[in-house]
């Protein structure tokens, strides 16, 4: 595959990506995540029978076709990457062989279906490293972000899957860690692709020009990075937690108008700590590092543009916050501010490549 192709590969897989954090969002958010209580089939098929007309079941398994979609793109970039297609092939192959082989054996069909994801993983990695073959147009370092970029989204289904089966079983306090991970891991797959996606665009010929670039402050871009994703794993534990509204009020923390809870428990201790100051960090580090990196960088460049979308996102997400709280948190506005931070963490992420590319082109070669 040519690199401009897989640019729109990769491009394509991201905004699939952010539609399945959207989807995913909304199942949290009408808390329909067991709607379908079996996995990986769902009410013991593939596509059942009316799922469509049954809202919950219809965001549900909506939202585990998605995944499937989203979990071909990857394999598709990924086998891309690495120059080797024949990956998919062999993957196909074992799926299908395995499949025959447990319907054979009389297995389950709970167990069928898993025999035709995993043999089919492994045979696609191995697949990967056992031929030599390599897409000349990518390094080590894309090939890598792909890799694991596939072994994220396999770990990603992984955990959505024990998450329903362990509820299923009665094991709820576990399930709810299952859920929590779940939030946070998606968050970190995120982050993977589109670096990789950034690193390609690079490639492809979408590089900042040189000048200013040893000047930018990268270990601050890192903070900035690190920050987001720490709170969005707050986030995700408050809103899994049901904790978005311990707090109800904004910019007051009780009832009498203080800026501090009265009460301190494990929910009104989460809200606290994301709605207030989780928020107030991130607000402050993301729009300092954008403000060193806008100064730091050429005008009107992909490093200036994205420091402004990074400085840009973080006041409209603080803003949209704040919205949710003081509406009760309505669940199509909590969604979009769930997918609005994961598009603040991406940015960061993309913005932190653009700048480490462009800091290396400032040394002579």
């Amino acid at each position: 595959m040519k690199i401009t192709q897989l640019n729109w590969t990769a491009r394509f897989t991201v905004a699939l990506v952010f539609c399945l954090i959207f989807v995913g969002g909304l199942v949290t958010s009408w808390q329909a995540g067991m709607a379908v209580p079996d996995w990986p089939l769902s009410f013991g098929s593939l596509n059942p029978e009316g799922w469509w007309g049954n809202f919950p079941v219809r965001l549900e398994h909506g939202h585990r076709l998605l995944a499937a979609c989203v979990g071909l793109a990857v394999g598709v970039l990924c086998s891309a990457v690495w120059g080797n297609s024949r990956a998919l092939g062999v993957a196909a192959v074992v799926s299908l062989g395995a499949g025959f082989a447990g319907k054979y054996l009389g297995a389950s069909a709970a167990l069928l279906a898993h025999l035709g994801i995993w043999p089919a993983a492994l045979a696609f990695v191995a697949c990967l490293f056992g031929m030599s073959r390599r897409n000349p147009a990518v390094g080590g370092a894309e090939r890598g972000l792909a890799l694991a970029a596939f072994l994220l989204v396999i770990c990603q289904a992984t955990l959505g899957g024990l998450r329903v089966t362990r509820e299923t079983a009665g094991a709820v306090d576990v399930a709810l860690v299952f859920r929590i991970v779940h939030g946070c891991v998606a968050q970190a797959f995120l982050v993977v692709l589109v670096a990789l996606s950034a690193r390609i665009s690079i490639l492809a010929g979408n590089r900042e020009l040189p000048g200013l670039g040893k000047n930018l402050p990268t270990g601050l871009v890192w903070t900035a990075l690190l920050v987001v994703y720490g709170q969005l794993i707050l986030g995700a534990t408050m809103r899994h937690m049901g904790a978005g509204l311990a707090i109800p009020t904004f910019p007051a923390a009780n009832a009498s108008g203080g800026w501090m809870p009265q009460t301190h428990n494990l929910y009104a201790d989460l809200n606290f700590g994301h709605t207030r100051f989780g928020a107030l960090v991130v607000c402050t580090v993301v729009l300092v590092t954008a403000g060193r990196v806008l100064f730091s960088s050429r005008r009107g460049g992909s490093v200036w543009i994205g420091a402004a979308r990074c400085g840009l996102l973080v006041v409209i997400q603080a803003a949209l916050g704040i919205l949710v709280v003081l509406h009760q948190k309505p669940k199509t506005l909590a969604t979009v501010h769930v997918v609005l931070g994961a598009t603040l963490l991406a940015s960061v992420a993309a913005l932190l490549v653009r700048c480490h590319d462009a800091k290396s082109a400032e040394v002579p070669r």
